[in-house]
């Protein structure tokens, strides 16, 4: 027999158990039970589509950064941005399953890089979510198992919030003094195109590209009035030469410079040395070779310079770069990039083997039946009466024909005559065979996923290191 003391110490400790469980429960809600628009797509929606469809930013006046306003759709789509329980109809899953080249897909391409693309596991939710009916108050709780997965996959691997690069590159305007109206006035009448690079601001953008030949060194001459207003220049196909290098020098503010396609040579990049704010460079189509590679050594904000079609070798450009990296850092990174690209080969093909491997398996399985009788009495194909001497095991089932003629039609074409046979259902380790086949057919998607952004994201600092320097070659994602 228990003391009393002993069982009063037991109900205490009980009720302490159950009060502590169920506290637990409460301040840690199962996943299951969270809404799957609040807690996964409305922060998909904020990592991959706000930066061009939110509050300070509204693409083809379409926002997502609110329930109401996502449902009332943009300029084209309309209401028809998503429509409940149609995911075909949907102008959103158009857009983000379109190829990443096409001009209509979203999230756009930025630069020639897909800017945070929909995973496939995002994008099965959110499918799921608009053929349920796109409630604002569905759980995960309400979806398929497979979805679930796909959710909770999402849940542990929140996309991260990351500006865009065009977002990243928005200049901070040095304060500059303003040239008289009539100068600028003068150099538009010209046929160049001068304007301030935005609003309050005195700093300009000037454009002679329009003017192709006409614009040669002469002419720089009469940009000298507005040099320090001079932010962004674009001479590309025109006529300037190594001596316009005098005036070019003197644009201490600039940050972009255009000469593609223009006469310049090494003999220009002295003068290109002195650019010390330049950023932006392109020398595509021009004389320029690597012996000027130790001027644009001494660009210290240089983050970008296109160097198609000119003199300048692999070496002389890797050799540029090499000069703003750590040597140490950099060696590091393209190893890393070099083993995440052959994994990424590797957990592909090891995925496609293990789903061929299954596929073999339903095929063996489907092709063996435990069932005594054949489990239909007329034709699929013909509705006819069955004869004995033409049947085949399909998904694990006997199935009868009237004749050979629609065995072999019915073998050609089983989807379109499957619905067709009585009350039929594939033998329960077909339906486990196929179930473990589409498992692992999503967790092929997020395997190849997981090691692809491992792969992107050393790829992205690769770019980031040092200027991004390309000669028509660039590091692979």
């Amino acid at each position: 027999m228990f003391s009393n003391n002993l069982i009063k110490f037991l109900i205490l400790s009980l009720s302490f158990l159950i009060c502590f469980q169920a506290h637990s429960e409460i301040s840690n809600p199962s996943k299951h039970s969270l809404k799957v628009y609040d807690s996964l797509i409305a922060p998909v929606f904020e990592a991959r589509c706000l930066h061009c469809h939110g509050e300070n930013k509204d693409k083809g006046k379409l926002r997502m950064d609110k329930k109401e306003l996502l449902l009332k759709g943009g300029r084209s789509a309309g209401n028809e941005i998503i429509v409940k329980g149609d995911t075909e109809a949907s102008e959103l899953i158009y857009r983000i399953t379109l190829p990443k080249n096409d001009e209509e897909a979203m999230p756009p391409i930025e630069d020639g890089k897909p800017h945070h693309p929909i995973t496939n596991s995002e994008l099965t939710v959110i499918k799921s979510w608009i053929q349920l009916g796109a409630s604002f108050d569905l759980q995960i709780a309400d979806l398929d198992s497979i979805t679930q997965e796909a959710a909770v996959y999402i849940l542990e691997n929140m996309p991260k919030k990351v500006s865009s690069e065009i977002d990243l590159v928005k200049p901070v305007l040095p304060v500059v003094s303003k040239a008289p109206d009539e100068i600028i006035d003068t150099i538009g009448q010209s046929g160049v195109l001068i304007m301030p690079i935005a609003e309050n601001t005195n700093a300009l953008y000037v454009n002679a590209s329009y003017l192709g030949t006409k614009f040669d060194d002469q002419m720089f001459e009469m940009l000298m009035p507005v040099a320090d207003q001079l932010l962004w220049l674009n001479l590309a196909r025109t006529k300037v030469s190594d001596k316009c290098g005098p005036y070019l020098a003197k644009l201490k503010n600039l940050t972009r410079l255009h000469l593609e396609n223009s006469e310049v040579s090494d003999e220009i990049s002295p003068f290109l040395a002195d650019l010390k704010e330049l950023k932006y460079l392109n020398l595509y189509g021009t004389n320029i070779s690597d012996a000027s590679i130790s001027n644009l050594k001494k660009l210290p904000n240089l983050n970008k310079v296109f160097l198609w079609q000119t003199k300048i070798t692999p070496k002389g450009a890797e050799d540029l770069k090499m000069s703003f990296a750590d040597s140490k850092l950099f060696a590091s990174l393209k190893k890393q990039h070099l083993e995440l690209s052959k994994k990424v080969k590797v957990v592909t093909q090891n995925e496609i083997n293990a789903i061929q491997s299954l596929e073999q398996e339903i095929d063996k399985i489907g092709s063996v039946s435990t069932d005594e009788e054949v489990i239909n009495q007329k034709c699929p194909v013909s509705q006819k009466a069955i004869s004995e001497d033409h049947k085949k095991v399909f998904e694990g089932r006997k199935v009868a024909f009237c004749c050979k003629n629609c065995l072999d039609k019915f073998s050609k074409d089983t989807g379109s005559y499957r619905s067709k046979i009585e009350n039929f259902k594939p033998s329960e380790s077909y339906v486990r065979a196929t179930d473990a086949l589409e498992l692992s057919r999503a967790s092929k998607d997020e395997k190849i996923e997981k090691v692809s952004d491992e792969l992107r994201q050393i790829s992205q600092q690769l770019r980031v290191i040092a200027p991004e320097i390309n000669i028509g070659w660039t590091y692979s994602e």
